[in-house]
């Protein structure tokens, strides 16, 4: 297996051909054969890695409840910037 060394695309006597760097291609491959040079061994860096596992040293991420339980009372804060509520009289 190789991988492709550059990105852009490469016309060859197959046609037009368009490489991501990374991009893995047969050995045997027509292109390979006629341009080795685009090409290496080396198997390029993962996109994604392995997340940390909780309990490797990463927190859990704090959750918050999008709904009240049963018997929970909630309280609401104010809005920063408003003025007391006129109990939805508008106006004088």
């Amino acid at each position: 297996m190789k991988y492709s060394a550059c990105s852009g695309a490469v016309r060859w006597s197959g046609g037009l051909t368009v490489l991501k760097p990374g991009q893995s291609i047969d050995d045997d491959h027509p292109l390979v054969q006629e341009r080795p040079d685009l090409f290496t061994e080396a198997a390029p860096e993962p996109d994604i890695k392995m997340p940390a596992k909780p309990g490797r040293g990463a927190p859990a991420p704090a959750v918050e409840r999008a709904t009240r339980a049963p018997g929970e009372k909630r309280t609401m804060a104010k809005r920063p910037g408003r003025k007391d509520d006129d109990g939805g009289q508008a106006g004088g």
